[in-house]
């Protein structure tokens, strides 16, 4: 059976490189002890700082430096990260480490562009072992989590996966484990019932999502609630180890896809100018909804997420304390492969199109997993001017809708155009980081003049 090893060189360290490629740092622990972020259901208020972090026992900031603090964040926010070209150039494969044996271009979407096709009714069971993988002929990828490779269509050279890895970071690591006690005491607390550890996603986890969403269901964008449960989950995506995970996946989105990541900003901070009720998950991340799967021993069976937007990429970062050679691999169905997916580390995949699951833990081990995304639903909703397509149609002429609906048969060509290939990225990094290069050239020199 053929194996593929990836490995990473000596002295390589992730978090550094996307340090480098990054104007706004990963967040450290402790370093978001004051933002702004609007609730579930109700009004925009601050947050405090998370107890027993590294500045807790700091004396409380004033008024003025907190409102000076909240302006800080609310700007980093907005601006997002910029990526330093030279550095991400530097730090980009020159080759994929697999070409796909399925083409990009014939996978499910639906007519309109804006979801997967629905897998109706026929769904796994269980979740296969490595060994019924091995069996069945699916190509093992051994990673190592943290050096960055990628799976690309054969024939177009697009990316489809992403191993977009970790940083070698020993507090990165430590983030790791603390997140990991903080879910598994959330886990007690909400107390799932037997019915909700298991269901047709996954077995021996119960799972909650959090953020904005709209799909089938819904009449527009809305916060999703979780009852009871509510300030559990707000309790968990306020904590900075948590956040910390997620921004590093925002942070890896906008370096492996910028154009994808570009549009579904723009149009999401469309929609929240919009609507300012609607409140996303994480402050610098570009994914407006969250699911946290609670374990203790997460395994997914293999299914599509159908309602998420099919051009961007789902991030999945898998958490606990588990031999990642043994289980916990991502397989992925239709690419025939199945990838060793150590903790803490993080996958993009576009799983609206890809059918997707992980194989089950050894006894004994523990197996959380974090996840986030974008709902299609959400960027139909913006690019039909805020309303549902029944609403447009009663308010445009016939023929303007007839041209709005003609827009469909493209979306999906429009939608491939921003998935890049390698080429691409080293050519746009190249490109810019010259530029930059260039700029910084011709500035005049100042000083004095000595004769």
């Amino acid at each position: 059976m053929a194996r593929v090893l990836v490995t990473s060189e000596l002295g390589f360290d992730l978090g550094e490189a996307l340090r480098e490629a990054l104007a706004l740092d990963c967040e450290e622990p402790g370093d978001e002890d004051f933002c702004i972020q609007q609730p579930v259901c109700g009004p925009s208020k601050p947050v405090a700082p998370a107890a027993g972090g590294k500045d807790a026992a700091k004396q409380p900031q004033s008024a003025e430096n907190a409102r000076r603090r909240a302006t800080r964040e609310r700007r980093k926010a907005e601006e997002g990260r910029k990526v330093r070209p030279e550095a991400a150039l530097k730090h980009t494969p020159k080759a994929p480490i697999l070409e796909s044996i399925a083409e990009i271009v014939q996978l499910p979407v639906t007519s309109c562009g804006y979801h997967g096709t629905n897998e109706g009714k026929s769904r796994a069971d269980t979740a296969p072992t490595v060994e019924d993988l091995r069996q069945q002929g699916y190509i093992e990828i051994e990673w190592d989590g943290v050096t960055p490779q990628v799976v690309a269509d054969g024939p177009t050279q697009k990316i489809m996966v992403v191993l977009a890895g970790q940083p070698l970071d020993p507090t990165y690591q430590e983030s790791q484990e603390r997140a990991t006690q903080k879910i598994l005491r959330a886990r007690e607390v909400a107390d799932f019932q037997p019915e909700e550890l298991d269901h047709h996603r996954a077995s021996n986890s119960a799972a909650l999502n959090h953020g904005v969403f709209h799909g089938q269901g819904t009449p527009h964008p809305l916060n999703l609630c979780n009852g009871a449960r509510a300030e559990l989950i707000e309790d968990l995506c306020q904590d900075p180890d948590i956040r910390r995970m997620a921004h590093f996946a925002d942070a890896s989105l906008k370096k492996w896809s910028p154009d994808v990541y570009e549009e579904v900003e723009g149009k999401l901070n469309r929609l929240y100018c919009r609507d300012s009720s609607l409140s996303k998950p994480f402050p610098f991340s570009v994914y407006p909804t969250a699911a946290f799967n609670f374990g203790p021993q997460v395994c997914c069976k293999a299914h599509r997420d159908s309602s998420n937007y099919p051009s961007s990429w789902c991030a999945i970062q898998p958490l606990g304390r588990f031999n990642p050679k043994r289980g916990g691999h991502l397989y992925i169905k239709e690419l025939k492969i199945f990838i060793q997916f150590p903790t803490g580390s993080t996958i993009l995949i576009p799983s609206a199109l890809l059918t997707h699951g992980n194989t089950p833990v050894q006894d004994g081990e523990v197996r959380l997993s974090f996840t986030q995304f974008c709902p299609g639903g959400l960027i139909r909703w913006v690019d039909n001017d805020f309303q549902t397509q029944r609403s447009l149609q009663k308010r445009l002429s016939r023929s303007k809708f007839a041209e709005r609906m003609k827009l469909k048969e493209t979306r999906w060509e429009e939608g491939l155009e921003k998935i890049p290939t390698l080429a691409q990225l080293q050519k746009k990094y190249a490109e810019s980081s010259k530029k930059k290069t260039n700029a910084a050239r011709s500035l005049p020199l100042t000083g004095e003049a000595h004769g």
